[in-house]
């Protein structure tokens, strides 16, 4: 709901309470915490925006209906604190103001632009994050675009009155563009209102009202720019070859039959397109989904926005610097929609007050929970045919709440009420492209199979093709075979016969003449020392492991710093007589940034020490490195011929419901907990390019192992 500065001040003045409230219950952000700096915030930042200057003009502090200070991107997990409205010298224009209830006394200038040093850690420069949303709204805001509006971004520190080190080397550039003002006399009455006057000198009242209704729209322009980046041979990080090329052409025939359809400026629209592209590790699908991107978003025909969708935390981080690589420009991380953002508007409140009004909303009814908000809702979040085209990468991954035995599953994030993420996907998209391995799926809510996938487009009217990369292997040196082995040792079948299993070969060792390195160590030190060398030698590597280890340094700032009996793994061995130990952390991802790990950008610990920290399944699915080290723990291990799972050794958060199922006793328990197990060693011993080396916790089970070897 859109506000003028008068209304805004009168309410933080006469129901700062009840403004609170409101926020709280729309944003589910219901910590102490949260509540007391709203309560310092809004008052401060009332008192800025009651100079005479800027009265009248309009603020953003809510959606339809509910009060909320944070303004929520456009298809983006990410939300504004507050934003102000009206016309500038120029025309419409926006102000992103991030505010700041911190104590920042003791902070100090950080090592690089965009990072301070805050609590004994690094954290993000806040006018970094308000140029990072001050950029998305330039390229991908509706109103934005269509009124040539022009945005701008700066900071408010509403506790403290001196923010030197923000201000200081090596950030006067950054915070020259996006300004910082603190609690202080001058910057309140003169700096900060003067700054807001010249950039909002009236109001537009049709503006605001077109802002407030936005909708992510991309700037083809910009598209175009970054899809060129992204296809150049000489820079390109995406390289299609061989079976990948063919999987590329096949689905671009697909998509050109309907690329009438995809455009939203099209008079006749004929229905949708679904298409399923199906591999398994390393065959390239990732590949595949940057040039399907780069060569829809170049096309002049899609006059619509070309989406790369992703389904996990770790594989947006992750795609987004990618894209800001392969291009150089930051806002194109735009380009990257996870999948929750395709609920149309259904969420928590929502579901309580249809429940107070009688209504059941039950998950199974998730159908007539939508006819319900539909009744209702003035504006969809997420309108159908919102896309031209959504390429969504690790499909498997999409949660499907209908799925059997998956009743009380994870959220995270997508309000489970409003059905299967596939199903929205192709309705809000006019082609769909869903990039997948089934035997990927690893958690509780990765329940999307192929033949639902085939049950939604049916439903919705759209043609539906299949696509198969299999043969196709890009890492493993390439060694289709060593695929096949390693599946044989997980006793991972894919439907073939006990005699074609035992027809396995082990020719694609190096040892052997092969082309994959495959070593087993004898204590976890040696494993790293071999790494070191790859990496000295200019390769990547990583060390991973399963979830069988408490993550205990989720929330610490400095988790290298730690003693090693704090670290997340502590193991301790025995060398030539001599008891050593040897200690890492869990993947250090900060603020949710996976990047941090897997890209292991300069100034991270990761690119400091590339075998600092062990990554697990989550984290590495979706991405490759030259070695891994494989911690093999006593999670999985090998009883005479099968398989057996030690359940106090499983850690896996996501596995709430098998774990319990398993500890229950229920049947078919255990055997569950042992499939998603092999699930996630297959894909830890398929993320290496050149070589997989492991350490066994278990000696059965490295017994068995070497055996086949």
């Amino acid at each position: 709901m859109l506000l003028d500065i008068e209304t805004f001040r009168r309410r933080t003045e006469y129901e700062l309470d009840q403004l609170v409230d409101d926020l709280q219950r729309e944003t589910h952000r219901a910590t102490p915490a949260e509540r007391n700096a709203w309560r310092n915030s809004l008052p401060a930042f009332a008192k800025v925006v009651s100079h005479p200057s800027l009265k009248g003009l309009h603020l953003h502090v809510g959606g339809p209906g509910d009060l909320m200070v944070e303004y929520k991107l456009p298809a983006s997990p990410s939300w504004a604190d507050v934003v102000l409205l009206g016309m500038g010298p120029r025309g419409p224009a926006a102000v992103i103001v991030e505010l700041k209830d911190w104590d920042v006394s003791k902070d100090r200038p950080g090592a690089r632009e965009c990072l301070v040093q805050r609590h004994h850690g690094e954290a993000l420069h806040p006018s970094d994050q308000v140029k990072g949303y001050t950029e998305y709204c330039r390229r991908f805001h509706s109103a934005v675009q269509d009124r040539g509006a022009e945005v701008s971004g700066c900071v408010f520190f509403t506790y403290s009155s001196a923010a030197d080190a923000y201000i200081a080397a090596p950030h006067e550039r950054l915070a020259e563009l996006f300004p910082v003002f603190a609690r202080s006399q001058r910057d309140v009455e003169e700096r900060f209102p003067r700054y807001l006057a010249e950039r909002l000198i009236a109001p537009d009242a049709d503006f605001a009202k077109q802002f407030e209704r936005g909708v992510y729209k991309q700037d083809r322009g910009f598209v175009r720019q970054i899809s060129q980046a992204i296809k150049r041979p000489d820079t390109s990080p995406f390289v299609l070859l061989d079976k990948q090329r063919e999987g590329f052409e096949l689905c671009m025939a697909c998509i050109e039959r309907r690329l009438k359809p995809a455009r939203t400026s099209a008079k006749t629209v004929t229905g949708k397109s679904v298409i399923v592209i199906e591999g398994p590790p390393g065959s390239g699908k990732s590949v595949i989904a940057a040039h399907l991107w780069a060569t829809l978003g170049a096309d002049e025909r899609i006059d619509g926005n070309v989406v790369l969708t992703t389904t996990s935390s770790a594989q947006r981080t992750n795609w987004e610097v990618l894209f800001e690589r392969a291009c150089g420009k930051r806002a194109a991380k735009g380009m990257v929609v996870g999948s929750n953002q395709y609920n149309p508007g259904l969420n928590q409140p929502w579901l309580s007050k249809s429940r107070e009004e009688g209504h059941a909303c039950e998950i199974a009814d998730w159908r007539k929970n939508l006819e319900l908000f539909l009744k209702d809702a003035p504006k969809l979040k997420c309108e159908d045919n919102s896309f031209a085209v959504s390429i969504v990468d690790e499909a498997h991954a999409l949660i499907d709440p209908t799925a059997p035995d998956r009743k009380g599953m994870s959220a995270s994030g997508w309000l489970l009420h409003a059905g299967p993420q596939a199903w929205h996907v192709i309705r809000a998209s006019r082609v769909s492209v869903f990039l997948l391995d089934p035997e990927q799926s690893y958690r509780d809510n990765e329940t999307t199979t192929i033949e639902r996938l085939k049950e939604f487009a049916e439903e919705q009217g759209a043609d539906f093709t299949q696509i198969s990369l299999a043969g196709s292997q890009f890492r493993c040196s390439g060694s289709v075979e060593y695929i096949q082995w390693m599946e044989h040792a997980l006793s991972i079948t894919r439907g073939a016969s006990g005699a074609e299993r035992i027809r396995v070969s082990n020719a694609w060792l190096r040892s052997r003449g092969g082309p994959y390195d495959f070593q087993v160590f004898d204590d976890p030190q040696a494993l790293e020392d071999a790494l070191q060398l790859h990496v000295r030698e200019g390769r990547t590597a990583r060390l991973v492991a399963s979830y069988a280890r408490e993550w205990k340094t989720g929330g610490v700032s400095k988790p290298h710093a730690l003693p090693d009996q704090e670290k997340d793994f502590n193991i301790v061995y025995e060398r030539d007589g001599v008891r050593r130990t040897w200690s890492r952390i869990w993947n250090y991802t900060p603020d949710q940034d996976y990047s941090l790990f897997i890209q292991a950008p300069e100034g991270s610990p990761a690119h400091a020490n590339p075998l600092g920290e062990v990554g697990c399944p989550y984290v590495l699915r979706g991405f490759d490195f030259d070695y891994a080290g494989l911690l093999w723990f006593s999670d999985l291990v090998r009883r005479g011929n099968r398989w057996k799972v030690n359940l106090e050794h499983v850690h896996e958060s996501a596995w709430r419901l098998a774990v319990s199922a398993a500890r229950k006793g229920r049947t078919g328990g255990e055997e569950a907990v042992i499939e998603r197990l092999k699930r996630g060693y297959r894909i830890l011993m398929s993320r290496a390019i050149r070589g997989t080396y492991v350490w066994f916790e278990d000696e059965e089970t490295r017994q068995y192992v070497e055996s086949l070897v």
